[in-house]
């Protein structure tokens, strides 16, 4: 890493700046883990394309798996826990650095589970599955991030906890960064 002003930091959302929801309550529903991730997979990736809304989604889910809408709903934001140290990293990184989030999110689910966070405080723009009809880990999704902000970065980092989505980056301009946990991050953004 250089001393480097023109920088972008592309975040994920679920598992870094938030708890992760849809895994959770699958898991804690689903005895079987395999079986759990495919459930997930088959509610979450159509909503993740902008398929189904996050509404959709649960009212789908409640007549397949046959739980009460609104309880998985209360379920779902009890999970929905930020990561405010790592929001307020965030904004002492970007005052030096261009600052991105890359999320596989379904329609209206920031709205419903985060109604008072304020994007604009932490990102200079975001890129939501939903919007684009393509996600993580689809190389095209983060091209697209990349080039949607009309300029040229002599360094470009992503970070998510999910090494599937750093693994696709391997031969690109773009370096994955696998997040752990705040400390071992810290450590690595604080010479951004």
């Amino acid at each position: 890493m250089s001393l480097c002003s023109n920088r972008l930091i592309l975040f994920d959302f679920y598992g870094v700046i938030s708890s992760e929801i849809a895994p959770k309550w699958f898991n804690n529903h689903i005895k079987d883990s395999t079986y759990a991730a495919i459930l997930k997979n088959k509610y979450f990736e159509p909503a993740d394309l902008g398929i189904f809304t996050f509404k959709e989604t649960i009212h789908n889910m409640a007549i397949d798996l046959g739980f009460n809408e609104e309880e998985i709903l209360t379920e779902m934001k009890s999970y929905a826990k930020l990561n405010n140290s790592f929001l307020d990293k965030i904004k002492e990184v970007k005052k030096k650095n261009t600052i991105g989030l890359l999320s596989n999110a379904a329609i209206g689910i920031f709205d419903i589970l985060f109604p008072s966070l304020d994007f604009n405080l932490y990102f200079d723009k975001c890129f939501i599955s939903c919007d684009y009809k393509i996600k993580k880990p689809d190389l095209k999704f983060y091209n697209l991030a990349v080039e949607g902000f009309n300029q040229n970065f002599d360094e470009i980092y992503f970070i998510d906890d999910n090494i599937s989505n750093i693994k696709v980056l391997e031969n690109t301009k773009i370096k994955g960064i696998l997040y752990k946990n705040n400390e071992e991050l810290f450590k690595i953004i604080n010479n951004f």
